[in-house]
């Protein structure tokens, strides 16, 4: 959510001081942002969601199952989507002529600096989160199954 909040802070000033090339990929990056803040609000849910399903406490059940695979293919689905947006945003970052801004920064009037680093952090980002969701399912899955045959072979006197 953070990340979401704070994506397009530094691109502000494409709009404000950039010929027509940087106001349109600010435009683009608006779009990006809003995607990302949806796709955060979501994630948020689905954590709320699991945590009162208590998998912590207990092995999940099929329905439990159910819900938990669905909000990890969800998850996984929103993390690539978003790998995907923020690598095409970075390539069309890194090609962008920032001349116009020249001017404004040689009066002293903008300070800009040419970095990848809020794209780099959103790829990083975006990657632990696609593993914790991949990690969370597997889990989840594998002790549905082996709690279920352990308790299955207790009771049957194995």
């Amino acid at each position: 959510m953070i990340y979401a909040l704070g994506f397009i802070s530094n691109v502000y000033i494409f709009y404000a001081y950039g010929g027509k090339a940087l106001v349109d990929f600010y435009h683009e990056m608006q779009v990006i942002n809003s995607g990302l803040l949806w796709k955060a609000v979501l994630a948020i849910v689905f954590a709320l969601a699991l945590f009162f399903l208590e998998l912590g406490k207990h092995p999940a059940g099929l329905f439990t199952l159910v819900i938990a695979v669905i909000i990890a293919a969800a998850s996984v689905f929103f993390c690539v989507d978003s790998l995907v947006l923020l690598a095409e945003a970075r390539q069309i970052y890194s090609g962008l002529d920032l001349g116009s801004l020249n001017r404004y920064i040689e009066r002293g009037a903008i300070k800009y600096q040419y970095s990848t680093l809020t794209y780099d952090l959103g790829l990083g980002g975006y990657a632990l989160f696609l593993l914790s969701s991949l990690f969370m399912a597997i889990i989840v899955i594998r002790n549905a199954f082996t709690v279920r045959v352990t308790v299955s072979e207790k009771g049957s006197g194995k």
